[in-house]
C-alpha cells in the first residue's frame, strides 16, 4: 500500500484513493528510521541535504542560543515536513533542534528525488512551493511577534493581528500562547485578565471581543 504521507505536498494526490495513486505508480524512494520519546531527531547547522518527514508522533522544534537558553518554536504533529524549507537553500544548515516528543516515525527523501517529483508532477510542485510560502509567512509573524517589546505588546498587537470586525479568535489555549511568545503562562494570564477587568476586551474560550478600541491601542503602546 502507498504511504500518503509521502505525497503530502501533491495538490492532485491528495485527493486521490490509494488504488487510484497506485495505477499512476505515483511513489518516492525513501527510507524510514524511528525515534524513542525525547531523542534527538536533528539538530541546529546540520547540513539538510534530504527531506526530514514525519509520518507518526509528535516532536519539538526549539532554538538553543550558544549562551544554553532555549527557545521553544513549535510543536508539531504528523504527518509534517520538518526540512523542506531549509532543503534547497544556499546555506542549507538546519537553524533548530528537532527533538521527538513521543515515539516517531521519520521518513527521509533525498534531494534529489524530490528535485525529480517536482518536475514530474505539477502538483506536487505547486503543493512543496505553497507549502514553504507559507512557512515563511509563519516564521514572519514570529518575529513580529518578537520584536514587540513587553507582554503586553505582544499580547496586544496578537489580538489585533486576529481581529474582525472587532471580534477575534485564538486558535491556541494560554499555556500554548504563552509557549509561543516565549514568555510565562501566569504573566500572560494577568495581561488577558486585566484587558478584561478594565473592559477593553471579552474573552473566554480562544473567542473574544474588543469592546474599546482605543485603549487597546493606548494599552499597546
Amino acid at each position: 500500500m502507498i504511504n500518503k504521507d509521502l505525497l503530502f505536498f501533491c495538490t492532485i494526490c491528495r485527493e486521490k484513493s490509494d488504488d487510484e495513486i497506485a495505477k499512476i505508480k505515483c511513489s518516492i524512494p525513501h527510507t524510514v528510521k524511528l525515534f524513542k520519546r525525547g531523542e534527538l531527531i536533528a539538530y541546529h547547522s546540520e547540513p539538510i541535504n534530504q527531506l526530514i518527514m514525519l509520518t507518526k508522533g509528535k516532536v519539538k522544534i526549539e532554538i538553543v542560543s550558544n549562551s544554553g537558553v532555549t527557545l521553544p518554536i513549535k510543536d508539531i504533529e504528523a504527518p509534517y515536513p520538518l526540512s523542506a524549507s531549509f532543503l534547497f537553500a544556499d546555506d542549507n544548515r538546519l537553524p533548530v533542534d528537532i527533538v521527538a516528543l513521543t515515539e516517531c516515525e521519520i521518513v527521509y527523501i533525498r534531494k534529489e528525488a524530490i528535485e525529480k517529483q517536482i518536475m514530474a508532477c505539477p502538483g506536487f510542485m505547486r503543493g512543496f512551493l505553497a507549502f514553504n510560502s507559507n512557512h515563511t509567512q509563519y516564521i514572519s509573524e514570529r518575529l513580529k511577534i518578537f520584536a514587540q517589546r513587553g507582554i503586553k505588546a505582544k499580547a496586544v498587537y496578537y489580538i489585533l493581528s486576529k481581529e474582525r470586525n472587532g471580534e477575534f479568535d485564538i486558535d491556541l489555549s494560554i499555556s500554548a500562547l504563552a509557549e509561543y511568545f516565549g514568555v510565562e503562562r501566569s504573566s500572560l494570564s494577568r495581561v488577558f485578565s486585566e484587558l478584561i477587568k478594565k473592559g477593553i476586551i471579552e474573552f473566554d474560550t480562544k473567542k473574544g471581543r474588543i469592546l474599546d478600541m482605543k485603549s487597546l491601542l493606548d494599552y499597546y503602546s
